[in-house]
């Protein structure tokens, strides 16, 4: 699913406490917040925090770790050809590297990646990252996406996403530095916003992590009915992460 950016104009104001609940609209949604400096997470909809669903191409923050960290491409500044075949999306038929890849999430790409690095080696990754139910078995070039084995929650992906950003993943810190620099969405005066979105078997993600002065914050968002999809889990979580109160402790973004 190509990954529309929503432009935005972002300033810091700082936050003592989380806001009110999301509003997910039409849609089925929840979300996981997780502070890591002081451990205080915040889960909307428990139940369906937990529900386990396909990763869809929030999976690629996982896939490009695992890729760097077995070599399977030089570094994320090689270009990978493309095939000639004609895609859904234009930005996917031509050539790619890692950051113009995971930017308008190329399928194709990150399928290629998920070849040279093999069966075996990418289910010992995922088992590694200890990532959902860690079943990659169907298949290869899909395990991933909306008719695939893999499946995760939000919670879950919080957890994955803390490990990541606190160093505690089984990897180099160089793949990780690498991936959580490609997936950077966007830079201002004392932050950072990093974050993949996700869209197949009639749900959307946006999963990632906001660092500012005051430390960082991991989050997923999930949505699920007619017409989600990751561009809408994106509007959803960043108009949340812009509605935390004011104090003199963490800043976070505001609109």
């Amino acid at each position: 699913m190509l990954r529309v950016l929503v432009l935005l104009s972002l300033n810091i104001v700082a936050i003592s406490a989380f806001a009110s609940p999301p509003n997910f609209g039409k849609y089925d949604g929840t979300a996981a917040i997780l502070d890591l400096n002081t451990s205080k997470k915040e889960t909307f909809n428990q139940k369906r925090a937990d529900e386990r669903l396909s990763p869809c191409s929030t999976f690629k923050i996982l896939n490009s770790i695992i890729s760097l960290d077995a070599k399977a491409l030089k570094d994320e500044n090689e270009t990978i050809k493309w095939d000639g075949a004609v895609r859904e999306y234009d930005a996917w038929n031509r050539n790619h590297d890692m950051r113009s890849a995971i930017s308008v999430s190329t399928v194709w790409f990150y399928q290629e990646l998920a070849r040279r690095v093999g069966a075996k080696r990418m289910q010992e990754g995922v088992e590694a990252a200890k990532y959902g139910n860690m079943d990659t078995s169907k298949t290869l070039m899909d395990f991933w996406l909306g008719g695939g084995s893999l499946r995760v929650s939000a919670n879950e992906q919080v957890d994955f996403l803390s490990r990541m950003m606190s160093g505690k993943l089984p990897f180099s810190p160089r793949s990780i530095a690498v991936t959580k620099e490609i997936m950077t969405v966007e830079k201002g005066d004392g932050y950072t916003l990093g974050g993949k979105t996700g869209s197949c078997g009639g749900a959307g993600w946006f999963v990632g992590f906001v660092e500012d002065v005051g430390g960082t914050k991991v989050f997923a968002f999930n949505i699920k009915g007619d017409g989600a999809n990751g561009v809408e889990a994106k509007k959803i979580a960043i108009k949340y992460l812009k509605t935390f109160k004011p104090s003199e402790a963490t800043p976070i973004l505001r609109h």
